[in-house]
């Protein structure tokens, strides 16, 4: 059967290069002028919509990450910077960073497909191989050359980091920090193709999408059963010197298995939009009440998802600590925010009522530099991390580090991003953007 008649396609224009070497090549693909200006200022064929998506991942992410830093380098001071932290902030200590970047990746990235399928009535995957190499490996290798030589060891993982493997064994370790998100992203990269080929082939490919997100939640779930190392032990213990975070990083966090159900919304968002967008959008505008509920209720699913106050040991949540509402925590809590997330893209996408308000949020001008520079913020924030503390708190001395207050978490936040960015700037405008173009010759 064929697929319906995609509603908001376009085309996809390639022009032929003239045969060069790869050096004149990348030398000629370099455009600083245009590539600056295209950073800062959004061109009309971009989703609009998706910057913002991507920009507050990233921004959230790199937040998590200064919090998570300051509490390991405080050690055993941590707990009472923790107890300080503002409650109205605790929402920053939520590790959401990675789960709306696989919504957004799994969005994107077969939304592509559906388009190629559109026009070849095929796909091809070694083109699509190609394309996604051509846009990871760049700038991986150059933060890998970077991270190198932060540690001793960091040369025996090079393989297993470049080959994406290294979460599969034990012995192996990762020299970019957020190198096992990249993993888990192109491990379904690797089977979206073959998805999406099995999705053409049947009918039923909206019941088969729903089945696949639920099915990876229920699994998730099961999951989590299966460690009682896991929901026995409070969520705060990540900060602490125990063996909980890396049992939590390789049972929950590392493994496609346990994070693909992100994914799996991201492309039922492409297809539902794609397809069946003027039809959603026209459902919306004759149902306002609808629409308000809809969005309501993807809104209360993210703040829900942000509720729960995991790394503060005196929380209420820990008053007793209860193993059922912490089974449900780590079961559920990582996909609920997906979940609204992947209502309020959708909304978004399809705007009527106040859908057009969260298209107008996520359409704001300001996400647009953060959006067009989130891989390589993802892969480098870390070493302005450092950099941002080392400002911060004017010493590189850690044990002079007593305590740590709110202003200063905000100063290597700002520190960090600030240089993060600017660094940014440049890989992706003389290491990123040339091999996009390439890769269209």
């Amino acid at each position: 059967m064929k697929a319906p008649t995609p509603q908001n396609s376009g085309a996809i224009s390639e022009e032929a290069q003239p045969k060069r070497s790869l050096w004149k090549r990348y030398k000629h693909s370099i455009n600083f002028k245009s590539d600056l200006k295209a950073i800062f200022f959004r061109s009309h064929k971009r989703y609009a919509t998706l910057d913002g998506a991507r920009a507050i991942t990233i921004l959230l992410m790199v937040m998590f990450h200064v919090l998570f830093g300051i509490g390991k380098l405080l050690g055993d001071r941590a707990e009472q910077f923790i107890g300080n932290f503002p409650s109205y902030l605790q929402w920053m200590w939520q590790a959401q960073g990675s789960d709306p970047l696989f919504v957004v990746c799994g969005l994107l990235v077969s939304y592509t497909l559906f388009r190629e399928y559109d026009k070849e009535a095929s796909i091809d995957v070694w083109r699509f191989f190609k394309r996604r190499m051509m846009r990871i490996y760049p700038l991986l290798i150059l933060a890998i050359l970077l991270f190198l030589p932060t540690n001793d060891r960091y040369h025996e993982y090079i393989l297993s980091n470049l080959t994406f493997t290294s979460n599969y064994f034990m012995t192996e370790g990762q020299i970019v920090p957020v190198g096992w998100s990249l993993e888990v992203q192109m491990h379904f990269y690797f089977m979206l193709p073959f998805i999406c080929l099995l999705m053409y082939a049947i009918r039923w490919r909206v019941l088969l999408l729903v089945s696949l997100c639920i099915a990876s939640v229920a699994y998730r779930y099961w999951l989590v059963l299966q460690y009682p190392d896991l929901y026995q032990t409070p969520f705060y213990e990540i900060t602490q010197g125990t063996q909980f975070p890396r049992i939590l990083a390789d049972k929950l966090y590392y493994d496609l298995d346990a994070r693909i159900g992100a994914f799996f919304m991201g492309m039922l968002v492409a297809y539902l939009h794609h397809y069946y967008g003027k039809s959603i959008t026209e459902f919306f505008k004759n149902n306002l009440v609808v629409n308000l509920l809809i969005v309501s209720f993807g809104i209360y699913i993210i703040l829900w998802s942000f509720s729960f106050p995991i790394i503060d040991k005196n929380a209420d949540f820990y008053k007793p600590f209860s193993v059922d509402e912490n089974i449900f925590f780590l079961a559920f809590n990582r996909y609920a925010y997906s979940f609204g997330m992947s209502i309020l893209l959708l909304v978004a996408l399809c705007p009527a009522g106040l859908g057009k308000a969260v298209k107008w949020f996520l359409s704001w001008a300001i996400w647009h530099p953060f959006a067009q520079l989130i891989y390589a913020i993802y892969l480098f924030h870390f070493i302005f991390i450092v950099i941002g503390a080392v400002i911060a708190f004017g010493t590189t001395d850690k044990e002079a580090i007593t305590s740590v207050t709110t202003l200063q978490v905000f100063a290597v936040y700002f520190w960090a991003l600030f240089l993060t960015t600017l660094f940014s700037v440049f890989a992706h405008i003389f290491i990123e953007k040339p091999f996009l173009k390439l890769r269209e010759a």
